[in-house]
């Protein structure tokens, strides 16, 4: 099982981290991998000033944005 960690401190949250909970909520629906993908909230991950705080199956990603997010996941998740 894969884990995709999201942070949910306060400059995540404030840049739409919680929007970002929901988009990967639906993606995870619409493509079946909710017995394959595990979900999780998590605290500061010292990438405010890169973007959203995620992690990959323990790899922090950097760059991410409301627009790219699902994106990279993909590329992660694939490559494992």
């Amino acid at each position: 099982m894969h884990t995709i960690e999201i942070c949910v401190g306060s400059s995540c949250f404030v840049k739409g981290s919680n929007e970002l909970v929901e988009k990967l909520k639906k993606y995870l629906e619409e493509n079946h991998l909710e017995d394959k993908v595990q979900l999780k909230g998590a605290f500061c991950m010292g990438q405010c000033a890169k973007g959203l705080g995620v992690r990959v199956d323990g790899k922090l990603l950097e760059g991410v944005t409301l627009a790219n997010a699902i994106d990279l996941i993909e590329i992660e998740l694939n490559s494992l």
